[in-house]
């Protein structure tokens, strides 16, 4: 997410402008996962904080899993249709309500004029103060979706509003931001605190010796170099905004379908990663295969292959998609990452 602020100047401190005077920090709160879904499975980590004080990029395993002067966890749902659904954002401790904002549209920034969310990239949001200087923010909230007033208490995991597409931003997630403010100062904004870190950590790069997220939540919130997020059929060629409404998650096509198309939704591709796609008929016969090499690193891709119907109908029964990304090893990096699709033709 590209936020500048919400109701209150966020500082452009990082987490490593304080470490040295880390002993004097008081404890932070343990936090609960802010987005009521299941990592890896019907929600992903699309960006993390930047620790990158140079116009580079670089997250807390020294990865490039985020972008210049990105400040929080960016938490991607599948597509606007499970948006729609309603997936829940909890307060990740208990605190009061700094501050909310309500009533923008949830729309992809690019199809609007930049002047509808200046000095409101956060889009519908709410900010929240904890114990001992620490806060946390929530963007992109859902239009309508806020469920909290400003002063009012919430405790650890209310359900505070709901996943969305406003301010600015092009698909539905959640920014999740911390910071840590002097008690004392009287500041109205503070230093970005990554959670994966906390305030200190003896290593440049991995997790913190005192990561904000509590042992069970860090289990699941592994570092992945790659996902593949969706993936599916359609009998026409698929257009990316199709695929982030959620149009081509049919569970049936019809036999007179013109093609049978696999496609797949993928985050942080490299250059020469490989990606298969295969697609197998009712009797488990490969029917058609095709490997399509990256020629650039994205943190967003959508890839798809297939085939023509061959003949004037096909076969009644199951069809079954797989798509494998390969990323060639350097000898720290690399690996195969798969995810697989299943339709009916009748």
């Amino acid at each position: 997410m590209g936020m500048k602020k919400l109701f209150i100047f966020l500082g452009l401190f990082l987490l490593v402008s304080f470490q040295s005077a880390a002993q004097e920090i008081l404890p932070a709160p343990q936090m609960v996962l802010p987005v009521d879904c299941e990592i890896g499975w019907n929600c992903w980590i699309a960006n993390y904080v930047d620790h990158d004080k140079s116009e580079g990029a670089a997250d807390y395993t020294c990865g490039h899993e985020t972008y210049d002067k990105h400040k929080g966890t960016d938490f991607l749902i599948r597509n606007r249709r499970e948006m729609l659904g309603g997936v829940s954002v909890r307060a990740a401790a208990d605190g009061v309500v700094l501050g909310v904002r309500d009533g923008m549209k949830d729309i992809d920034y690019r199809k609007r004029k930049m002047d509808f969310i200046a000095k409101k990239e956060c889009g519908n949001g709410i900010r929240i103060k904890h114990e001992n200087g620490w806060v946390t923010q929530y963007c992109h909230l859902r239009k309508n979706s806020v469920k909290v007033k400003k002063g009012e208490k919430v405790h650890m995991g209310d359900i505070i509003g709901f996943v969305g597409n406003s301010g600015f931003t092009m698909y539905p997630h959640l920014h999740f931001q911390v910071e840590y403010i002097e008690p004392k100062s009287g500041a109205r904004s503070g230093a970005i605190v990554d959670p994966f870190v906390g305030v200190a950590r003896n290593d440049l790069c991995g997790v913190g010796d005192k990561p904000l997220w509590p042992p069970l939540v860090m289990e699941k919130l592994d570092y992945k170099q790659a996902s593949i997020i969706d993936s599916g059929f359609a009998a026409t060629q698929p257009k990316l905004d199709g695929i982030v409404e959620g149009l081509y998650d049919d569970e049936t096509l019809s036999i007179r379908s013109p093609q049978l198309i696999l496609w797949a939704r993928i985050l942080h591709v490299k250059k020469g990663d490989k990606v298969t796609f295969t697609i197998f008929d009712p009797e488990e016969k490969e029917i058609f295969s095709y490997t399509s090499t990256i020629d650039k690193d994205q943190a967003h891709r959508s890839l798809h292959a297939g085939l023509r119907s061959p003949g004037i109908l096909w076969d009644e029964g199951a069809y079954r998609g797989e798509v494998k990304l390969l990323r060639p090893t350097d000898g720290t990096n690399g690996g195969i990452y798969t995810s697989e699709a299943t339709i009916y033709m009748r």
